[in-house]
């Protein structure tokens, strides 16, 4: 029998609801939830709720959190579809179109990045809002709660969180339950961590292998911009932008330009799955791309056309700089299998990366103060980044003054998971064993099970998950 390195794949498996009682009780702890991208509250008494959903929105979950948001005070709960609000038909996305995640840059207004962060119904919303004005919260969006916010523009304050239960399988989730109190626990060993750091290493089996150093200063003004609950930002450049809102940055104070040198390589994205594909950087900025079948050509071809672009306050000439190493931390999250192939997520594959341990690496561009906006709108340019994710890198930081790596994320396990304090604290809650460990964990061939990862999985991903889907496996 073959012993691999990394842990074999697993899967959660959640029925399908037939009534609005199997929906209840958790429907009441998430109105009881106040922090973490599934929180519904705190609600206010009297509140005036409005529920920005998708087509597919399932009926007994929809039934189930009004109930529970008016049993914690809510006067009035309400949907609207998406498509309503833009004037559109609903749209449906399939995680075979992984390369579609590259339309997000040449598709998208100049003041946001736009299939990602819904600028097409931002409007709509706005407007709907403007003429109902007794509406005090907002759920709306799959992520980028920061951007969503900043959407809604004068209604901004109104913003609760994203709204990503029109799926059954992700309003199941145990991840959305998890306990506060050992969620923050988790994310705060890897905040104090960061702030040490004198230099970074992430490598992956897949063939990821960046690396760049930082100085005592550029350590301290990134671990002040890496926390936002369930995604922390692992990545100096994109901690220290003006675009960061939860950090008090002046366009004036350029954000942190590491000497990042490297390659990235996986096989998905935001939007689904790719062939095999490398990404190659120099001191930061995108040289060469090899592979990944359509949305390696289409990189290749956005880089030249956009190659004497200068962003304000960036060191040179091009459109794609290495800006995004996002970590999510929900421990109990999952891809999807319901609607993998058939979703009215705009991005599709979204859920796998909200794992903890799991990476989405992203190159494009930060906005960084009002300068970058209007060289964006001056010169018709699209604004934001694209991904690649990484299910099981190592993160290291090498110590301040030291000799020794520290190892954040080990092979896809965070590490702070391990700490004997943080285990003891779990037993307040139930089994550390179980709530320290993760439910789903994905099928590399040839990495963490049977198989050969660049003839059976790399090549195609889509057909290999389709293969394990028919014999039943975990996917």
């Amino acid at each position: 029998m073959t012993v691999y390195n990394y842990p074999g794949p697993i899967a959660p498996e959640y029925k399908k609801p037939t009534s609005v009682k199997d929906c209840l009780p958790q429907a009441r702890l998430l109105a009881k939830k106040t922090v973490g991208r599934g929180a519904m509250g705190p609600v206010k008494k009297g509140d005036r709720l409005l529920i920005v959903t998708l087509a597919d929105q399932n009926k007994y979950v929809k039934e189930a959190i009004s109930r529970a948001l008016m049993e914690e005070g809510a006067e009035k709960v309400e949907y609207i579809l998406e498509n309503e609000l833009s004037g559109g038909k609903p749209r449906v996305f399939n995680t075979e179109q992984g390369w579609k995640e590259a339309d997000t840059v040449e598709n998208t207004p100049w003041d946001m990045s736009g299939a990602m962060f819904y600028t097409d119904i931002s409007e709509g919303l706005r407007t709907y809002l403007d003429k109902n004005p007794d509406i005090t919260g907002v759920y709306w969006g799959l992520g980028g709660r920061d951007h969503q916010s900043f959407q809604m523009r004068h209604h901004g304050a109104k913003f609760r969180n994203n709204w990503i239960f029109n799926s059954w399988e992700e309003f199941l989730s145990r991840g959305n339950v998890y306990p506060d109190e050992l969620w923050l626990e988790i994310e705060r060993r890897i905040v104090d961590a960061v702030g040490k750091a004198s230099e970074v290493r992430i490598t992956d089996p897949e063939g990821t292998h960046l690396e760049y150093k930082l100085t005592p200063t550029e350590a301290r003004r990134w671990q002040q911009g890496v926390w936002l609950h369930g995604h922390l930002f692992m990545d100096p450049l994109m901690a220290t932008v003006q675009e960061n809102t939860r950090v008090d940055v002046s366009p004036d104070v350029p954000p942190v330009f590491r000497d990042l040198n490297g390659v990235l390589a996986g096989t998905s994205n935001h939007m689904g799955y790719i062939p095999h594909m490398q990404v190659f950087f120099e001191h930061g900025r995108l040289v060469d791309v090899k592979g990944g079948g359509k949305y390696g050509e289409m990189i290749l071809a956005l880089k030249e056309k956009y190659k004497n672009v200068r962003w304000p306050g960036y060191p040179q000439k091009g459109f794609f700089w290495f800006c995004d190493t996002a970590l999510c931390t929900l421990v109990k999250a999952f891809r999807h299998r319901y609607d993998l192939f058939k979703s009215y997520w705009r991005l599709p594959n979204l859920a796998e990366r909200n794992r903890a341990g799991v990476f989405h690496l992203g190159f494009g561009s930060r906005r960084h103060g009002r300068r970058y906006l209007n060289y964006a709108k001056k010169n018709k340019l699209p604004t934001g980044h694209i991904h690649v994710h990484n299910y099981f890198a190592t993160y290291e930081i090498k110590i301040q003054g030291s000799d020794y790596w520290y190892k954040i994320v080990d092979k896809g396990w965070l590490t702070a998971m391990d700490d004997p304090e943080l285990r003891a604290l779990g037993v307040k809650y139930g089994d550390p064993a179980d709530l320290f460990s993760y439910d789903w964990v994905p099928p590399l061939p040839g990495i963490n099970c049977e198989g050969d990862y660049f003839k059976d999985y790399a090549p195609n991903p889509v057909r290999y998950l389709k293969k394990r889907i028919k014999e039943k496996k975990p996917i």
